[in-house]
C-alpha cells in the first residue's frame, strides 16, 4: 500500500482543476470537501470509471475507517478544496459513518439524475452541483471556472458534441467584443468544437 504524504491537520489543501487529491489503494486520512467538486473514479479494465461526484460538505475516504485503503481516486472536477478531517473519539466515528451511509444515498440519487432523462436536464443539475456553495447557497458557475467540456460530457454520460450544444442553450451567450479589437471569439459559440 502507498501511504501520502503527512499534511498539518489543521490546514486545507488547494487541488486545482484536474488534480488528484487521493489515489485508490492509498493509505491517508479522512477528508471533507470545503469548496467545488470531486469526482471519485476507479480503474477498470476500459479504463477509469466515474463512481460518484463528491460535493461541498462531503466526506472523502469514509472507507479508511473501516481499516481499508481509499477505493477511489479522488480527482478535481472544477478547483476545489478539502480539508482533513479528524475523528477525535469513538462518537465521532460513528457520527461519521452515518453521515458516510447517508451521503452515499444521496451521492447514488445524484448520479441518477446526472446519467438518465434529457441532456439539457442532466447538465442543468450538474451546473447546479458545480454551483453549490459550503453555506448552501447555489451560485451560478463562471465560464472559465467550469470543468472541461469533455469531463461535463462524461459526467453527464453524453457525446461532447451533444454536450457542447446543450450547454450553448443553458447559458446566456458571452458578450461580443468590442468591434474596436480583434479576436479569435468575434462571432464564435461560447463553447466551439475543437477542430
Amino acid at each position: 500500500m502507498k501511504y501520502l504524504t503527512q499534511i498539518p491537520v489543521t490546514d486545507s489543501i488547494v487541488v486545482g482543476r484536474g488534480q488528484t487529491l487521493l489515489t485508490a489503494g492509498a493509505v491517508g486520512p479522512l477528508w471533507r470537501v470545503t469548496q467545488g467538486v470531486f469526482k471519485l473514479v476507479q480503474s477498470g479494465p476500459d479504463g477509469q470509471c466515474l463512481v460518484q461526484l463528491a460535493q461541498v460538505g462531503d466526506l472523502i475516504g469514509v472507507e479508511t475507517l473501516c481499516a481499508e485503503p481509499y477505493a477511489y481516486t479522488a480527482v478535481a472536477l472544477v478547483a476545489a478544496k478539502a480539508q482533513i478531517h479528524v475523528v477525535a473519539h469513538e462518537l465521532d466515528y460513528n457520527i461519521i459513518l452515518a453521515q458516510g451511509f447517508l451521503q452515499q444515498q444521496r451521492q447514488t440519487c445524484d448520479m441518477h439524475r446526472l446519467r438518465t432523462g434529457p441532456i439539457v436536464h442532466r447538465l442543468a443539475y450538474l451546473l447546479t452541483v458545480l454551483g453549490k456553495q459550503a453555506d448552501g447557497r447555489m451560485l451560478d458557475i463562471a465560464r472559465h471556472d467550469m470543468p472541461f467540456l469533455k469531463e461535463m460530457a462524461q459526467v453527464v454520460d453524453s457525446t461532447f458534441e451533444t454536450a457542447c450544444r446543450e450547454l450553448n442553450t443553458l447559458l446566456p451567450k458571452r458578450k461580443q467584443p468590442s468591434t474596436h479589437h480583434a479576436t479569435v471569439w468575434a462571432g464564435a459559440e461560447p463553447f466551439a468544437l475543437a477542430a
